[in-house]
């Protein structure tokens, strides 16, 4: 089932992408400025370049301090056209960053759901493994050079059957969309050169009947060490899905779950991704827009607790997991702080340097009791449970 883990972690994605358009977008911003400035090569009127790039300065340092104060320096007296063309490309500046980010919080959330797409797709893929199994258990001659047992296959087994007959399933695989119309090649190359080289499977295939444990068996180790490790289907879910190492272990235990429960038709019951998506949804949406508007705050709390450091040495996915981390503290007060530091750990530890794990811990650990002492992280309910 879908974790709070994952959960912050296309959290720091989404805002990762988006501050990576931010910069692409003040760049823009700049490029308006200087065509703003150009000189006129069509003018019959001679043009005053220095003049011209002077003003290209002024204008871009005005964008600078729009962008980080919201308004230009009261002490500069600037020519009009400087502040006309700095406001107008800030207006686009911040239009585009504002849009962005949305765009960014929707696709992560987007992702997410999909994982229960690509769940759903191992269950058909399964199914249809069967099928590529009953056509060569049918098939009248055996290729002599390898033969293969046919007392039983993929196509008898007692969980197949159970899925196959099942009609959520059947309702979910349409829903999602999922079909191998065009993926009929990968199917045979699965079960020729993944599923049918597989001496567990060729074991069982030798005996006519099998008990339910035995079905069962099987087709675990079918998901979890040919589906999930073999580099023929891996490759072509990896190519489906960028962050398939991030997804593959929720659509691994989603999968165990499901066919666990797969013994019979009336056991069966496909895993949910989650128990309630709306509050899943609104927990990343709620981080993300968090941090974006308590930023320039959270700039000052780690500048002070860092003052041998320059915000700017930082590495820039370790600032953005700090200020998530922030959020979390400060703003969700039923969350142990405990809780939400090790989770950042372990999140800096996978997607930052080797030694972001370290240095997470170690400003948050301070930051969080100095927080704390000032009244600005307040718990309350399971948030005051103090998991050391």
């Amino acid at each position: 089932m879908l974790n709070r883990r994952l959960l912050r972690t296309k959290a720091v994605q989404a805002l990762y992408a988006r501050q990576l358009t931010t910069d692409a977008n003040r760049l823009l911003a700049l490029d308006n400025i200087d065509e703003a400035f150009a000189p006129d090569l069509n003018s019959m009127e001679p043009q005053n370049r220095q003049e011209l790039s002077g003003m290209k300065k002024l204008a871009s340092l005005t964008l600078d301090e729009l962008i980080k104060n919201g308004k230009p320096k009261e002490d500069n007296d600037l020519p009009e056209k400087v502040i006309r063309v700095a406001r107008s490309a800030f207006e686009a500046y911040s239009r585009h960053t504002i849009s962005d980010g949305e765009k960014m919080v929707r696709r992560v959330l987007n992702e997410t759901e999909s994982i229960y797409t690509d769940f759903i797709r191992v269950l058909s893929m399964l199914i249809e493994l069967s099928h590529q199994a009953k056509l060569d258990r049918e098939r009248k001659y055996d290729d002599p050079e390898a033969p293969f047992p046919k007392d039983s296959g993929l196509d008898s087994n007692q969980v197949i059957k159970v899925l196959i007959e099942d009609k959520s399933l059947e309702e979910e695989i349409i829903r999602n969309g999922v079909s191998w119309g065009n993926e009929m090649n990968l199917l045979r190359k699965v079960y020729r050169e993944a599923l049918r080289k597989d001496s567990e499977y060729e074991a069982y295939c030798k005996k006519s009947s099998h008990t339910s444990e035995e079905d069962q068996a099987i087709i675990q180790h079918i998901l979890r060490q040919i589906l999930l490790k073999h580099e023929v289907p891996l490759e072509y879910f990896e190519q489906r899905d960028l962050y398939w190492v991030d997804h593959s272990e929720l659509i691994r235990s989603l999968a165990i779950k499901t066919l666990k429960s797969a013994d019979n038709s009336h056991t069966f019951q496909l895993a949910p991704l989650t128990k309630d998506w709306e509050e899943d949804r609104f927990f990343v949406e709620e981080l993300c827009r968090i941090v974006v508007a308590e930023g320039d705050q959270y700039d000052i709390y780690l500048d002070d607790q860092l003052k041998n450091w320059e915000l700017e040495r930082i590495a820039l996915v370790d600032l953005i997991i700090l200020k998530t981390a922030l959020a979390e503290l400060i703003h969700f007060p039923g969350i142990p702080v405990k809780v939400t530091i090790n989770e950042f750990i372990e999140i800096a530890k996978r997607y930052s340097t080797p030694k972001s794990g370290k240095f997470v811990n170690g400003v948050l650990d301070v930051l969080s009791v100095r927080l704390a002492k000032e009244g600005v992280i307040r718990k309350s309910g399971r948030g005051l449970i103090d998991n050391k």
